[in-house]
């Protein structure tokens, strides 16, 4: 259905119609606009490939962090750091870890920005694993693998790859449709922001509980 870009009312289908019946224009003279573009929705498949194209990217930017040449001092700073996040964690326990990736998942939402920041602290992740790799003598790539053995680690780039995978989406949406777009994404947004929440807080309520039992097995001994 055409509109009249004047006052905006629908014009009739009626060929022989030559005035706007509202404001009276010459339709020969109106420049008819179209309706808006119908949203076309992202069928399930698509979704799956493309969240298994951002897991993989994700683990390849982990690795890429972990392969990262870090010097001998930087590396004491980063494991010290990394030292005095844990005796937090152990202090504080689930809720600081739970939050602590909530707060980076929902920033990997955002559109256009998510990737990004979802990148970056993945391959800050990736360069601690260098730090701590490079002080102990070990093989990075081997520390990543032995602690991808562990579920809580699954669930959370199971989440990051959810939420930068829905900021990709949002991005395409609000791009080729504008607000329209986001609005109609919204709710499949809101129910990943769940799932993920979910997810995180399983993988703090393992993570803690691993903590512990080292902990617990190392005061033993």
């Amino acid at each position: 259905m055409p509109y009249c870009t004047k006052c905006g009312m629908k014009l009739p289908e009626d060929e022989e119609v030559r005035f706007c019946p509202n404001c009276g224009a010459p339709i020969r003279e109106v420049y008819r606009r179209v309706e808006a573009e119908e949203i076309r929705p992202i069928s399930g498949l698509k979704r799956l490939l493309l969240f298994s194209a951002v897991l993989l990217l994700c683990l390849i930017v982990t690795s890429a962090g972990a392969l990262s040449n870090v010097n001998v001092t930087e590396a004491k700073t980063i494991v010290k750091d990394f030292n005095e996040m844990e005796e937090i964690i152990r202090k504080v326990g689930v809720r600081l870890i739970f939050g602590n990736n909530l707060m980076y998942c929902l920033i990997m939402f955002i559109p256009f920005i998510g990737p990004i920041g979802g990148f970056y602290v993945l391959y800050s992740t990736g360069k601690v694993l260098a730090a701590i790799s490079r002080t102990v003598g070990a093989n990075p790539l081997i520390l990543l693998m032995s602690i991808m053995i562990f579920p809580h680690a699954w669930l959370e780039y199971i989440s990051y790859s959810l939420a930068i995978m829905e900021s990709i989406l949002l991005s395409i949406y609000l791009v080729k449709y504008r607000f329209r777009g986001v609005r109609a994404e919204a709710m499949n947004a809101a129910k990943y922001i769940a799932i993920c929440s979910f997810l995180l807080l399983l993988g703090a309520v393992i993570e803690m509980a691993l903590i512990s039992t080292f902990s617990s097995t190392l005061i033993s001994k």
